[in-house]
């Protein structure tokens, strides 16, 4: 792509008319030449112009559960997520020079994958499953008192039916399992009023009711929490080998099998961070403070404390991937599990890093160009299974 071309392109983009595979070309393009010195191109210039066109679909927005400002998409856009990087200085780039940015990278995809979306399995104390994705809005089950509903915006949500327990379940702590799989998503709250997010390839073991000293769940995979206060009844997470314990709180817990490290990420309040093999030793729990990261591993008795990128620890949940010198491993771990494809990786593994954000809520094809147009890879896709080839 020419000079000229470009400023086609961008101009149809400003009037609303480019396609998005046009948008993902004008992105590429102008990445690429920002990292160039010697391009006449008027890069603040075109970088207002995409910020005015952008500002249009999106509006500020800031949660009161973070500390940060975050842009919501009202129509969650692959162009308008990685666009929008380019107006704060961000896009989505490898640790490789670019030597031709006009080219534009063809995936072989015969069959595109489509992203994942809300499903999940839920298993009752009986045994019995229900499948959230087939099941209708509204009464699933009654256990006890507890009446579990499901929402229309992919929630379950567990409330007192005002029913006598002891006409079912009297005296009896009985356990739900809400597992999602790979390439699926839900969203759950609890019997205390907490809200989890559980990521994909993830399982969530709870009760019905919390009784007792205290309101204990189990993990496998990733979940994000909002716990509702209670200073006399702490809530406690236990996954891989930590204990995760707050009184009332906002954080993100990543414990997949096959990461490093299970990470536990604190956005709001505190959290006390406990290893299962020796919790009274005081070297084996530690508390973390808002922004702040903790890593554990099965094979290590110490608990690693590191600042942490926030935004990255729960893009997911907000709808996109963010990427901050992740190495090329980690990154199709996540694409891997969100859009449910097997890797393969063919010859040496790719030791390229990239940066960058982009909406999940689109085909993994334009994923895959996004990152062939960084350089270092080149895809292929057959069926469900993902070739990844490192680039010379």
């Amino acid at each position: 792509m020419d000079k000229k071309d470009f400023q086609k392109l961008l101009d149809k983009y400003i009037a609303g008319e480019a396609s998005l595979e046009e948008e993902q070309r004008l992105l590429n393009f102008y990445g690429s030449f920002q990292k160039q010195p010697e391009s006449d191109l008027e890069i603040d210039q075109i970088g207002d112009k995409i910020f005015e066109r952008i500002q249009e679909t999106i509006q500020p927005l800031e949660e009161d559960q973070y500390s940060y400002r975050f842009y919501y998409l009202k129509s969650i856009s692959i162009a308008a997520m990685i666009l929008l990087a380019i107006t704060t200085g961000i896009y989505f780039y490898s640790n490789r020079e670019i030597a031709e940015p006009e080219h534009f990278a063809e995936i072989d995809v015969q069959n595109d994958i489509a992203p994942g979306y809300n499903k999940a399995i839920l298993t009752l104390a009986d045994g019995s499953k229900i499948s959230l994705d087939d099941a209708a809005n509204g009464l699933l089950a009654s256990q006890g008192n507890i009446a579990i509903t499901k929402t229309e915006n992919g929630q379950i949500v567990y409330e007192n039916n005002n029913i006598d327990r002891t006409k079912f379940m009297a005296n009896r702590s009985v356990t739900n399992t809400i597992q999602t799989p790979k390439g699926g998503k839900y969203q759950v709250r609890l019997p205390d009023g907490s809200k989890v997010w559980l990521n994909s390839a993830s399982t969530l073991s709870y009760p019905t009711t919390f009784a007792g000293n205290e309101r204990k769940v189990q993990l496998k995979g990733e979940a994000y929490f909002e716990i509702s206060p209670n200073k006399n009844i702490p809530f406690r997470v236990q996954s891989g080998n930590q204990i995760v314990e707050v009184l009332g709180t906002h954080f993100n817990i990543n414990s997949y099998d096959d990461e490093d490290y299970v990470k536990t990420t604190l956005l709001e309040g505190s959290v006390k961070v406990i290893l299962n093999s020796k919790p009274n030793v005081v070297s084996n729990t530690r508390l973390l403070k808002p922004g702040e990261q903790s890593l554990t591993k099965s094979s290590r008795s110490d608990i690693r404390i590191e600042n942490a990128d926030t935004e990255k620890a729960v893009a997911w949940k907000n709808g996109y991937f963010k990427f901050r010198n992740t190495p090329i491993r980690e990154i199709m771990r996540e694409i891997e599990r969100w859009y449910d494809v097997e890797l393969v990786y063919e010859g040496k593994i790719p030791k390229d890093e990239f940066t960058g954000f982009i909406s999940n809520d689109v085909k993994i094809s334009a994923v895959l160009k996004i990152m062939e147009e960084s350089g270092g890879v080149k895809f292929t896709v057959k069926g469900k299974k993902l070739k990844v080839k490192s680039m010379p």
